[in-house]
């Protein structure tokens, strides 16, 4: 007795992908406006931020005022072979 299920196997034709079709947006320019006021923004706050994390790095004695890392000792689960948890 079979207790094997039948399959039909599918022709090549039947799984060809859809073609992606290229539409060319159009922005309003109130959109576009925005658009570069929100980006203007967003890199000035990201500026602001990178400015602050240097600050704290500097205030902890971690780098000098020219960037160059002066503490080279790295934190115990930083070391090579080191058994990591990442509290996944």
């Amino acid at each position: 007795m079979a207790t094997e299920a039948v399959v039909p196997k599918l022709d090549e034709s039947a799984v060809e992908a859809p073609k992606a079709a290229y539409v060319k947006k159009t922005f309003s320019p109130e959109y576009l406006a925005e658009h570069r006021a929100l980006m203007a923004r967003v890199l000035e706050e990201g500026g602001k931020r990178i400015r602050r994390s240097v600050e704290r790095l500097e205030a902890l004695g971690i780098v000098d005022k020219d960037g160059n890392r002066l503490k080279k000792e790295l934190p115990a689960d930083m070391q090579p072979g080191a058994d990591r948890d990442f509290g996944g």
